[in-house]
């Protein structure tokens, strides 16, 4: 009688134990299979030591940007999560060259220009109201992702070359791609990228000598 009612606990014991082995189990994956959250508040920030000679024409120019994000979640799969994202950019600044008139020849003709004279660092702000985000593997909380932006940046002085019919009024666009890492609780995510970006005044003036710049990013964001 004694020997009953010892097993009779232990056989009921049984099947909880497996049924709790089982959830134990299935956490990570449970884990795995999170939805990616509807909206991304976030800031970053970016930093180009040195721009190459692509499209635009300026080299040996550093810029930098500091920026918040917001972005909402348009589309979720198990393959592909895509989000319309808008950037504020208070912050951004241009090192480049201060350029003076002078005269160089050309073709044997004597020409006035202008040349370069020391460096100067030019302050503004802009906004990428239309951007878009695309994380592959969302379900997992390493996740490679893509992103292009597109907008516009005022400057205090012209950029990318203070000179003559120059504009402080420039649009930008960019590409970027990097990895994002998720917490478990899908709340918090960190970013690192590469980014490309284009920076002119598209031909609204007779001067538009444009700048490509190759930028390292660096963001964190909020999910809810």
């Amino acid at each position: 009688m004694k020997l009953d009612r010892w097993r009779s606990p232990l056989i009921l014991s049984l099947p909880l134990s497996f049924v709790c082995s089982l959830a134990l189990a299935a956490a990570p994956a449970a884990c795995a299979q999170a939805r990616q959250p509807n909206n991304e508040f976030g800031f970053w920030g970016a930093y180009s030591f040195n721009s190459p000679d692509l499209y635009g024409s300026q080299t040996h120019q550093q810029f930098g940007v500091a920026a918040f994000r917001y972005g909402r979640l348009i589309h979720d799969s198990p393959m592909i999560a895509i989000e319309y994202t808008i950037d504020v950019e208070p912050v951004e600044i241009a090192r480049q060259f201060k350029y003076i008139p002078c005269v160089v020849e050309s073709g044997g003709t004597e020409v006035v220009s202008d040349c370069p004279n020391g460096d100067e660092w030019v302050y503004g702000g802009g906004l990428s109201p239309i951007g878009w985000k695309f994380n592959f593997l969302p379900r997992r909380r390493w996740q490679p992702f893509f992103g292009t932006t597109g907008g516009f940046i005022g400057s205090v002085r012209p950029i990318p070359k203070d000179v003559p019919k120059e504009t402080q009024f420039n649009f930008t666009f960019d590409f970027a791609f990097g990895v994002e890492h998720f917490n478990r609780a899908r709340t918090r995510a960190f970013t690192i990228a590469y980014k490309f970006q284009h920076i002119s005044n598209a031909s609204r003036s007779s001067v538009n000598p444009g700048v490509d710049l190759s930028m390292v990013t660096l963001g964190y964001s909020f999910f809810k």
